[in-house]
């Protein structure tokens, strides 16, 4: 029996979980193998957890405060190292008994706060386990997701293959297989194929923030409500105040072309529902919607990691950027001119840029590690 610890993070916005959940699902068909999951926070402690639930606050109502930490950590050196020993020190006791109980063959890691302190620790404790690193940001690679300890660094793009090198990784190291998605949307994708949007009714648009559902939501609203004639769904995430917010604004005047929900777990129905998708620079939203084959809108981006994510998409011709709630008439407009040529164009690109077996791959490319 092959043994497998994943470690990633529940409360981190939801793309770390996301991610993780794509990988079990794909492990659970392979036989002989078992795979614990652990939140990394758990390890520092009771007061772990309740740290990491600090990423939705600061990155709604702070995000300043999160780019220059971001960009401290990701060029501070001294900064650097005494963070690894910090979260090293807190979680060394729990690290030890749990590699005692536990004993992995291999450790795969989807956060990136932890790959230092988890090789810092290996060493200390002197155990040879194998540390696999699979990146969950896209384009803007930080530092601590390049570990060259690392036994193996999976990248999900090309960029962001490119960014690891850049910042020293040997390319032995590296492998590049592709951004995974959750058997939700890709197992939608195979059995129902999306019928594109032919311009003979009104456009049917989702809108998104992310799970912890930050962003100027209302203003694009107002926009599209007053000066287009499209259906909006909103999508609010974990945001009750932004939800309720919403409701008290708009649902008075347009319930019958709009609707908004919460934090949704079946968001491939939505998807399939709609003919645009709306969203910030979120890696998991932008790639779930590419397997969705959902024609995107990209309203900007967190500041450090998400940075780039809008010019990714654009490169790759996957949807259109937004620069202000102003401007989304005239997007919309340009998408469905000529017979919505464009937005054929992106649809057509997106299907040639999926891969609906990224997990799979990812999945059966880290147990063939084990022993190698």
């Amino acid at each position: 029996m092959k043994k497998i610890l994943l470690i990633t993070a529940m409360y981190t916005g939801y793309g770390h979980k996301s991610i993780s959940d794509s990988l079990v699902e794909q492990f659970k068909e392979i036989p002989d193998l078992e795979v614990r999951v652990i939140d990394g926070f758990e390890l520092l402690g009771p007061y772990g957890p309740r740290m990491s639930k600090i990423y939705g606050v600061t990155t709604r109502y702070a995000s300043g405060l999160w780019k220059l930490s971001y960009e401290l950590s990701d060029h501070d050196n001294l900064l650097l190292k005494t963070g690894i020993t910090g979260i090293s020190s807190f979680s060394l006791h729990n690290f030890r008994r749990l590699m005692e109980s536990f004993r992995p063959d291999l450790i795969l890691s989807v956060h990136s706060m932890f790959n230092g302190s988890i090789l810092r620790i290996l060493n200390h404790l002197k155990l040879n386990i194998p540390l696999v690193v699979l990146q969950a940001d896209i384009i803007n690679i930080h530092r601590t997701w390049c570990e060259p300890g690392a036994f193996r660094t999976i990248c999900p793009t090309q960029e962001a293959y490119d960014c690891s090198l850049r910042h020293g990784m040997p390319r032995e190291k590296l492998v590049l297989i592709g951004f995974p998605s959750r058997r939700q949307f890709t197992d939608w994708a195979r059995n129902h194929p999306k019928q594109e949007y032919d311009g003979k009714r009104p456009l049917r648009c989702l809108m998104m923030s992310g799970g912890e559902g930050s962003g100027n939501l209302k203003r694009y609203a107002e926009m599209l409500m007053t000066q287009t004639n499209v259906s909006l769904t909103i999508i609010c995430g974990r945001n009750r105040r932004m939800k309720e917010a919403l409701e008290a604004s708009f649902l008075p005047e347009y319930e019958g072309r709009m609707r908004i929900l919460g934090f949704v777990t079946e968001m491939q129905k939505e998807m399939a529902e709609h003919d645009l998708l709306i969203a910030r620079g979120s890696p998991n939203s932008l790639m779930e919607g590419i397997v969705m084959n959902l024609p995107l809108v990209v309203t900007g981006a967190l500041p450090g990691q998400e940075r780039d994510n809008p010019q990714l998409i654009t490169r790759h011709n996957l949807g259109v950027i937004c620069d202000g709630p102003e401007k989304i008439p005239q997007v919309i407009d340009i998408l469905l001119q000529n017979h919505c040529q464009q937005y054929h164009e992106i649809a057509a690109a997106q299907r040639e840029y999926r891969d609906l077996d990224n997990a799979k791959k990812i999945a059966n490319y880290v147990v063939g590690l084990i022993n190698k």
